[in-house]
């Protein structure tokens, strides 16, 4: 399934996971996990100043 471009810089870890800020700094939020062809793949993800401490 494709992904839009604000999800996949959020599970690149370019955005904050809960509202999508580009603004630094991001520091890490831990991790989220997507399913691919029945493959689960691991992100690391950040948050923003507003949402650090905020689990994904």
């Amino acid at each position: 399934m494709p992904v839009d471009l604000a999800t996949l810089a959020r599970l690149q870890g370019r955005a904050c996971i809960t509202c999508g800020s580009t603004e630094y700094p991001l520091t890490p939020a831990g991790h989220v996990e997507t399913t691919s062809c029945g493959a689960v793949l691991p992100w690391a993800v950040v948050a923003c100043p507003d949402h650090a401490g905020e689990r994904p």
